[in-house]
């Protein structure tokens, strides 16, 4: 049987097509990596940072098409306070009053869905991203936007989430779970700003 030449034509460019498109992940660079955290109290906000275990950064022709992030919990540090205070919170931080590190030693952020953002002006956030946080083994949806890019073997994706950690049963201080604390509120929306580096191997 002959089979036209331009079907294996057209299968080549397909497979091309296929090869080009499933690019493989680039790996996230834990050590040139940065996650801050803000959680805001009545007398004001405090911040911090949490270390990048580890995390992966999809990039396909079309631009970024997906990531995931793991942060390792036993290293919340605050970064405001002077050293008794900040070391007072940092182990307030990690108990089962909070996130109870012992327990459950990572969270992490897995994309579900990735979608550009039409007309985003240079140096703005230029996709839209929804996923799944899990923190102290509860999972909820997040939505955000974030600016990325590459460079050659490299792929930075920096922007701000917000999660609600009343939904992933942090508990202490908030008003979701108890009442007429006043000013021992602690508000519910902590604010992560991150600056992930990742490169291909």
């Amino acid at each position: 049987m002959n089979i036209p030449t331009n079907i294996f034509a057209l299968a080549s460019v397909l497979l091309l097509s296929a090869t080009i498109s499933a690019q493989a992940p680039l790996t996230v660079d834990a050590t040139a990596s940065k996650v801050v955290w803000t959680g805001t109290q009545i007398t004001g906000p405090h911040s911090g940072t949490i270390n990048v275990a580890d995390g992966q950064v999809e990039w396909s022709t079309e631009g970024l098409a997906g990531a995931t992030m793991t942060l390792d919990m036993s290293s919340i540090k605050n970064t405001d306070m002077k050293e008794e205070l900040a070391a007072k919170l940092e182990g307030h931080l990690k108990s089962a009053d909070f996130f109870n590190a012992a327990e459950f030693k990572t969270a992490t952020f897995q994309t579900t869905n990735v979608s550009k953002i039409d007309g985003a002006e240079s140096g703005k956030p230029n996709y839209t991203v929804t996923g799944d946080l899990t923190i102290k083994g509860i999972t909820k949806p997040i939505t955000f936007d974030v600016l990325a890019w590459r460079d050659g073997k490299t792929a930075r994706v920096a922007g701000n989430a917000v999660f609600n950690r009343a939904h992933y049963d942090v508990r202490h201080g908030s008003a979701s779970f108890f009442n007429d604390i006043g000013d021992k509120m602690i508000e519910d929306n902590v604010e992560l700003t991150f600056d992930l580096t990742s490169r291909e191997k």
